[in-house]
Protein backbone atom coordinates (compact mmCIF):
# COMPACT_ATOMS: atom_id res chain seq x y z
CA UNK A 1 0.00 0.00 0.00
CA UNK A 2 1.46 3.44 -0.94
CA UNK A 3 2.45 5.68 1.95
CA UNK A 4 -0.26 8.22 1.11
CA UNK A 5 -2.95 5.52 1.18
CA UNK A 6 -1.63 4.16 4.45
CA UNK A 7 -1.67 7.65 5.98
CA UNK A 8 -5.25 8.21 4.84
CA UNK A 9 -6.35 4.84 6.27
CA UNK A 10 -4.58 5.53 9.55
CA UNK A 11 -6.18 8.96 9.81
CA UNK A 12 -9.59 7.43 9.12
CA UNK A 13 -8.99 4.79 11.80
CA UNK A 14 -7.93 7.36 14.42
CA UNK A 15 -10.89 9.63 13.65
CA UNK A 16 -13.32 6.71 13.77
CA UNK A 17 -11.99 5.39 17.09
CA UNK A 18 -12.14 8.84 18.68
CA UNK A 19 -15.68 9.34 17.37
CA UNK A 20 -16.83 5.96 18.71
CA UNK A 21 -15.29 6.77 22.09
CA UNK A 22 -16.87 10.23 22.32
CA UNK A 23 -20.25 8.93 21.22
CA UNK A 24 -19.99 6.13 23.75
CA UNK A 25 -19.20 8.60 26.52
CA UNK A 26 -22.18 10.70 25.47
CA UNK A 27 -24.53 7.79 26.13
CA UNK A 28 -22.55 6.01 28.90
CA UNK A 29 -20.84 8.72 30.93
CA UNK A 30 -20.35 6.50 34.01
CA UNK A 31 -19.44 2.95 34.89
CA UNK A 32 -17.40 0.19 33.29
CA UNK A 33 -18.18 1.15 29.69
CA UNK A 34 -17.11 4.75 30.20
CA UNK A 35 -13.69 3.61 31.44
CA UNK A 36 -13.17 1.66 28.23
CA UNK A 37 -14.28 4.60 26.09
CA UNK A 38 -11.84 6.85 27.94
CA UNK A 39 -9.08 4.35 27.21
CA UNK A 40 -9.98 4.33 23.53
CA UNK A 41 -9.83 8.12 23.51
CA UNK A 42 -6.42 8.07 25.15
CA UNK A 43 -5.06 5.54 22.64
CA UNK A 44 -6.46 7.48 19.67
CA UNK A 45 -4.82 10.67 20.93
CA UNK A 46 -1.52 8.85 21.46
CA UNK A 47 -1.63 7.44 17.94
CA UNK A 48 -2.44 10.86 16.49
CA UNK A 49 0.56 12.37 18.28
CA UNK A 50 2.82 9.66 16.83
CA UNK A 51 1.56 10.37 13.30
CA UNK A 52 2.18 14.10 13.76
CA UNK A 53 5.54 13.66 15.53
CA UNK A 54 4.10 15.40 18.59
CA UNK A 55 4.88 14.91 22.29
CA UNK A 56 3.12 12.99 25.05
CA UNK A 57 1.96 16.35 26.39
CA UNK A 58 0.37 17.12 23.03
CA UNK A 59 -1.38 13.75 23.09
CA UNK A 60 -2.78 14.43 26.55
CA UNK A 61 -3.93 17.90 25.47
CA UNK A 62 -5.74 16.35 22.47
CA UNK A 63 -7.35 13.70 24.68
CA UNK A 64 -8.49 16.39 27.12
CA UNK A 65 -9.94 18.49 24.29
CA UNK A 66 -11.81 15.53 22.84
CA UNK A 67 -13.10 14.65 26.31
CA UNK A 68 -14.27 18.21 26.96
CA UNK A 69 -16.25 18.20 23.71
CA UNK A 70 -18.42 15.27 24.80
CA UNK A 71 -22.09 16.28 25.11
CA UNK A 72 -24.46 14.00 27.00
CA UNK A 73 -27.06 11.98 25.11
CA UNK A 74 -28.42 12.37 21.59
CA UNK A 75 -26.64 15.68 20.88
CA UNK A 76 -23.30 14.07 21.66
CA UNK A 77 -23.46 11.59 18.78
CA UNK A 78 -20.35 12.37 16.70
CA UNK A 79 -21.02 12.55 12.96
CA UNK A 80 -19.16 13.57 9.82
CA UNK A 81 -19.09 17.27 8.96
CA UNK A 82 -21.19 18.48 6.01
CA UNK A 83 -20.17 20.97 3.35
CA UNK A 84 -21.44 22.31 0.05
CA UNK A 85 -19.75 23.31 -3.18
CA UNK A 86 -20.84 25.55 -6.05
CA UNK A 87 -20.41 24.69 -9.73
CA UNK A 88 -21.49 27.74 -11.76
CA UNK A 89 -20.70 28.70 -15.35
CA UNK A 90 -20.92 32.09 -17.02
CA UNK A 91 -22.40 32.79 -20.47
CA UNK A 92 -19.07 31.82 -22.08
CA UNK A 93 -19.24 28.35 -20.51
CA UNK A 94 -16.40 29.16 -18.13
CA UNK A 95 -16.36 27.84 -14.57
CA UNK A 96 -16.32 30.03 -11.48
CA UNK A 97 -13.17 29.39 -9.41
CA UNK A 98 -11.69 31.03 -6.33
CA UNK A 99 -8.13 31.17 -5.05
CA UNK A 100 -8.05 30.21 -1.40
CA UNK A 101 -5.79 31.90 1.19
CA UNK A 102 -3.44 28.92 0.69
CA UNK A 103 -2.91 30.06 -2.89
CA UNK A 104 -4.67 27.01 -4.31
CA UNK A 105 -7.72 27.15 -6.57
CA UNK A 106 -11.08 25.44 -6.13
CA UNK A 107 -14.77 25.99 -6.67
CA UNK A 108 -16.52 28.05 -3.94
CA UNK A 109 -17.29 25.85 -0.97
CA UNK A 110 -18.01 25.94 2.73
CA UNK A 111 -19.38 24.09 5.75
CA UNK A 112 -23.14 23.97 6.23
CA UNK A 113 -24.44 26.26 8.96
CA UNK A 114 -27.06 25.02 11.38
CA UNK A 115 -30.62 26.13 10.72
CA UNK A 116 -30.51 26.55 6.94
CA UNK A 117 -30.81 23.98 4.16
CA UNK A 118 -27.95 22.79 1.91
CA UNK A 119 -29.31 24.84 -1.01
CA UNK A 120 -29.55 27.93 1.20
CA UNK A 121 -25.97 27.35 2.32
CA UNK A 122 -24.93 27.23 -1.34
CA UNK A 123 -26.47 30.63 -2.04
CA UNK A 124 -24.96 32.09 1.12
CA UNK A 125 -21.44 30.80 0.44
CA UNK A 126 -21.47 31.99 -3.17
CA UNK A 127 -22.55 35.48 -2.16
CA UNK A 128 -20.10 35.71 0.75
CA UNK A 129 -17.08 34.43 -1.17
CA UNK A 130 -17.63 35.87 -4.64
CA UNK A 131 -20.36 38.53 -4.50
CA UNK A 132 -22.46 36.56 -7.00
CA UNK A 133 -26.08 35.53 -6.52
CA UNK A 134 -26.62 31.93 -7.57
CA UNK A 135 -29.65 29.65 -7.73
CA UNK A 136 -28.99 25.95 -7.08
CA UNK A 137 -30.65 23.88 -9.80
CA UNK A 138 -29.38 20.32 -9.39
CA UNK A 139 -27.56 18.18 -6.85
CA UNK A 140 -24.46 16.90 -8.65
CA UNK A 141 -22.50 14.82 -6.15
CA UNK A 142 -22.38 13.62 -2.58
CA UNK A 143 -18.71 12.94 -1.86
CA UNK A 144 -16.97 11.31 1.09
CA UNK A 145 -13.64 13.03 1.77
CA UNK A 146 -12.09 9.76 2.95
CA UNK A 147 -13.05 8.05 -0.30
CA UNK A 148 -10.97 10.61 -2.18
CA UNK A 149 -7.94 9.92 0.01
CA UNK A 150 -8.08 12.95 2.29
CA UNK A 151 -6.42 12.30 5.67
CA UNK A 152 -8.14 15.33 7.20
CA UNK A 153 -11.47 15.78 8.89
CA UNK A 154 -14.21 13.47 7.66
CA UNK A 155 -16.56 15.52 5.46
CA UNK A 156 -19.58 14.77 3.30
CA UNK A 157 -19.54 17.35 0.53
CA UNK A 158 -22.60 18.08 -1.61
CA UNK A 159 -21.81 19.68 -4.95
CA UNK A 160 -24.58 21.72 -6.61
CA UNK A 161 -24.98 22.80 -10.22
CA UNK A 162 -26.00 26.46 -10.03
CA UNK A 163 -27.14 29.28 -12.28
CA UNK A 164 -25.77 32.79 -11.77
CA UNK A 165 -28.72 35.17 -11.51
CA UNK A 166 -27.16 38.40 -10.27
CA UNK A 167 -24.51 40.15 -8.26
CA UNK A 168 -21.03 41.27 -9.19
CA UNK A 169 -17.82 39.25 -9.04
CA UNK A 170 -16.10 40.68 -5.98
CA UNK A 171 -13.93 38.26 -3.99
CA UNK A 172 -14.15 38.49 -0.21
CA UNK A 173 -10.62 39.43 0.94
CA UNK A 174 -11.11 37.49 4.19
CA UNK A 175 -11.77 34.21 2.36
CA UNK A 176 -10.31 34.47 -1.14
CA UNK A 177 -7.22 35.89 -2.79
CA UNK A 178 -8.81 36.05 -6.25
CA UNK A 179 -11.75 34.77 -8.27
CA UNK A 180 -12.47 34.32 -11.93
CA UNK A 181 -13.99 32.23 -14.71
CA UNK A 182 -11.96 29.58 -16.53
CA UNK A 183 -12.55 26.96 -19.26
CA UNK A 184 -12.80 23.45 -17.84
CA UNK A 185 -9.77 22.33 -19.83
CA UNK A 186 -7.66 25.28 -18.63
CA UNK A 187 -8.35 25.53 -14.91
CA UNK A 188 -5.84 27.47 -12.82
CA UNK A 189 -3.18 25.61 -10.90
CA UNK A 190 -2.45 24.44 -8.32
CA UNK A 191 -5.82 22.97 -7.43
CA UNK A 192 -6.83 22.52 -3.80
CA UNK A 193 -7.03 18.72 -4.00
CA UNK A 194 -5.64 16.23 -6.55
CA UNK A 195 -8.99 14.47 -7.11
CA UNK A 196 -10.26 15.41 -10.60
CA UNK A 197 -13.51 13.40 -10.84
CA UNK A 198 -15.59 16.50 -10.21
CA UNK A 199 -14.28 18.16 -13.39
CA UNK A 200 -15.70 15.44 -15.64
CA UNK A 201 -18.96 15.43 -13.68
CA UNK A 202 -19.20 19.21 -14.09
CA UNK A 203 -18.66 18.77 -17.82
CA UNK A 204 -21.43 16.17 -18.00
CA UNK A 205 -23.93 18.36 -16.13
CA UNK A 206 -23.19 21.54 -18.03
CA UNK A 207 -22.55 20.32 -21.56
CA UNK A 208 -24.18 16.88 -21.76
CA UNK A 209 -27.35 17.44 -19.76
CA UNK A 210 -26.63 14.93 -17.01
CA UNK A 211 -29.25 14.98 -14.24
CA UNK A 212 -28.42 11.94 -12.06
CA UNK A 213 -26.17 12.82 -9.10
CA UNK A 214 -22.95 10.94 -8.38
CA UNK A 215 -22.17 9.35 -5.03
CA UNK A 216 -19.23 7.30 -3.83
CA UNK A 217 -19.93 3.57 -4.20
CA UNK A 218 -19.76 1.19 -1.27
Amino acid sequence: MPDSDLLAELARFIERISAIARTGLAFKPDGFDSERYDQLLQEAARMQSIVEGATNEDAEALRARWRSEVIAGYHGYVTAAVGVGIIAFNHRNELLMIQRPTGKWWYPTGFCDVGISPAENVAKEALEETGLIVRPERLMTVNDSHKSGSPGRHIYSMLFYCRIVGGELKPNPLETLAAGFFPLDRLPEPLHWPDRRWIEIAREFHFDGRVAPYFDPI
